[in-house]
């Protein structure tokens, strides 16, 4: 995984995907993610651009306004290009895009990005909510098995997405053939894994609630990895009350901000 500091996301997409000779992108959008439904964006280029619905098929199709959209756009078609660089920056950094390069048809490549919101836990269905940029890095560096991984890693050249900080990160894939494996059941995540990905959602809680208590010389991703670690070991350490799990982290992120500013003055 890497990110580069001074080059625009659109450059550096670019850049990658010359590298592996192709000029189309796959831009996931998380409509849920913003105030505003992107549908309609989506629907005014010329030409058009090939677009589907990751809720088709899931008892959510009828969700239109909130489902990820995805979106093939050809960075060798200048409209294409325009719009796909004004949705960046009509964004201004949120968290609602996810983006990766693929040889496979958009069909099939729509399909197979659909079937991956499908998990089970406990045999209980749910969705795997992958799409989200701020949760994707974390099922590959924490969550998921390395089993569970290649199935997202399969369909993509590479992986891209902005961080916290509005860094753009990039994560290889694996690009296999463009086929189901033969084990076509849903993702089956432990009590464990849900755990775990559940640490994300209060780490971010935990931003908003301690507040001004928080270390300001850590940038918002180290302080969201910060909070995030520290939610994992008191989990781990047994804590389950809010009261306890917060005061843990603000004392986690105290020494996270003083091994920060020790690191700085050498």
């Amino acid at each position: 995984m890497t990110s580069v500091r001074s080059v625009p996301w659109i450059e550096l997409l670019e850049a990658c995907c010359a590298q592996s000779t192709l000029t189309c992108l796959d831009i996931i959008i998380d409509q849920a993610g913003g105030d505003t439904p992107m549908l309609g964006s989506v629907l005014s280029v010329e030409p058009s651009l090939p677009w589907h619905s990751l809720f088709s098929e899931l008892p959510e199709a009828g969700a239109e306004e909130l489902a990820p959209l995805l979106v093939r756009v050809d960075l060798a078609i200048p409209l294409q290009r325009q719009w796909l660089i004004g949705l960046m920056q009509a964004l201004k950094g949120c968290s609602q895009l996810l983006v990766l390069a693929s040889n496979w048809p958009f069909q099939a490549l729509a399909e197979y990005l659909g079937r991956c919101l499908e998990a089970q836990c406990g045999g209980c269905p749910g969705l795997l909510r992958y799409y989200d940029p701020r949760l994707f890095p974390l099922l590959f560096s924490h969550v998921l098995e390395p089993s569970q991984q290649r199935l997202l890693l399969r369909p993509a050249v590479f992986w891209s997405w902005l961080d916290r900080d509005g860094l753009p990160q990039r994560l290889s894939g694996v690009c296999d053939e463009p086929v189901w494996p033969e084990d076509r059941r849903p993702m089956v995540l432990s009590d464990s894994q849900l755990e775990t990905l559940g640490c994300a959602s209060e780490a971010t809680l935990a931003m908003e609630i301690l507040g001004e208590a928080l270390p300001a010389q850590l940038s918002a991703e180290q302080l969201f990895q910060a909070c995030y670690a520290a939610m994992l070991e008191a989990t781990q350490a047994g804590l389950i009350s809010e009261t306890e799990r917060e005061a843990y982290t603000l004392d986690r992120l105290r020494t996270a901000c003083a091994t920060h500013l020790s690191e700085v003055r050498k």
